[in-house]
C-alpha cells in the first residue's frame, strides 16, 4: 500500500500543509482503506466483474493524471532557474 506514489504524496503534503494536516490525511486514508477492504465482497457483488474493471481503469487514469501533474510541476521548477 505504501508505494513510491504514496510516499511522495506524504512528503509533499508535509512540506506544503504541515504535520497535523498530513497525519489527519493519513488517518482518513487508512480508515477509508479499511472500510473498502472490509466491504470488498458486497462491493464486488454490486459492481460485478465488468464494473470492477471499469472502476480499476478510471482510477488508473486518475493516478496517471496525478503523475503527469508531478512531472509538469517538476519541470516548471527546473525551468524557473
Amino acid at each position: 500500500m505504501a508505494g513510491p506514489g504514496a510516499l511522495a504524496s506524504v512528503i509533499l503534503s508535509f512540506q506544503t500543509s504541515g504535520l497535523i494536516i498530513t497525519l489527519i490525511s493519513i488517518i482518513i486514508v487508512i480508515g477509508i482503506t479499511f472500510v473498502i477492504y472490509y466491504l470488498t465482497d458486497p462491493i464486488y457483488r454490486i459492481l460485478g466483474r465488468r464494473g470492477s474493471l471499469i472502476i480499476t481503469r478510471v482510477f488508473a487514469i486518475l493516478v496517471a493524471a496525478i503523475a503527469v501533474q508531478y512531472i509538469v510541476n517538476g519541470l516548471e521548477k527546473i525551468l524557473e532557474r
